[in-house]
């Protein structure tokens, strides 16, 4: 009788050890999981690039000043390079094809669709018109869950309107899934100084396109406990006239039912300043 009350207690006490073995893990994965999950990269980044402050400053009649965002952004640029045709292309082509002289129709092609968001364009910081790319990365282990028309959830309600109607405007059985992006002044003042925004490409939606996504149910499992194997793929947000001399607090979130928005995450979010003088 003595010998099976020690066995009940062993047993008591390895399933109680299990229990908080599991549950410490799960902390710690809850707590460094978030941190490589999803995120919404800012592109051009300074060499001094802080997340809490990724401050973009240029003067507009001083080269010297944006000719560092316009090489930072040509040189990121250079691994979308491609020959192989893509509808629509993955990115603006980079200088230096343009500079070589590569006949390329693919190219030309490319710069047509993500103008002004082009090398040629300086992709608009010549002008005060600033062109900020954003890239997801971390994307080889998830599995989105997109927003569309035909899902029995409902649209949130702070969802901007113009993804509202583009999602009833584009069903995703005919489209395909969307990963929807919005961008916005992070505060009220900034938002009466950000000015009007343009999604580039321009003529698609604002976001990326599931069937671009090299997610975890698309790649081998073995692949998913590796660095993605292809640059993610790139949205431009074009600001046509943000006021000048005056900072910007910008912010952009993806908008999928898996993630939920949480100012203090990183996880699907990005944000950065402009500074134009």
């Amino acid at each position: 009788m003595g010998f099976e009350k020690r066995t009940v207690k062993i047993i008591v006490i390895v399933v109680v050890l299990l229990l908080v073995i599991g549950a410490l893990i799960g902390l710690l994965v809850g707590l460094l999981l978030p941190y490589r999950y999803v995120e919404l990269e800012v592109w051009p980044r300074s060499d001094e690039y802080n997340y809490k402050e990724p401050l973009i400053e240029f003067r507009i009649n001083d080269p010297g000043s944006w000719q560092p965002w316009y090489n930072r952004i040509t040189d990121f640029l250079r691994d979308y390079e491609t020959t192989v045709p893509e509808d629509p292309p993955r990115a603006p082509c980079s200088v230096l094809q343009r500079e070589n002289r590569i006949p390329n129709p693919n190219c030309e092609r490319a710069l047509g669709i993500w103008s002004p968001c082009t090398a040629d364009n300086y992709y608009g910081y010549r002008d005060g018109q600033p062109c900020v790319f954003l890239r997801l990365s971390h994307i080889h282990y998830w599995v989105p869950e997109p927003y569309n028309a035909t899902m029995s959830m409902a649209l949130p309600p702070e969802m901007p309107n113009h993804i509202k109607q583009i999602i009833h405007q584009r069903p995703a059985h005919i489209y395909g899934d969307f990963v929807w992006v919005s961008c916005g002044g992070e505060f009220s003042s900034d938002q009466e100084n950000i000015g009007p925004l343009q999604y580039i490409p321009a003529g698609l939606p604002p976001g990326f396109p599931t069937s671009r996504l090299h997610t975890a149910d698309r790649i081998p499992r073995a692949a998913q406990r590796l660095p993605d194997r292809l640059p993610g793929p790139l949205i431009a947000v074009f600001f046509e006239n943000p006021r000048r001399g005056v900072l910007i607090n910008v912010e952009c979130r993806i908008w999928t039912r898996d993630i939920l928005y949480d100012r203090s995450s990183h996880v699907g979010r990005a944000r950065f300043e402009i500074y134009v003088e």
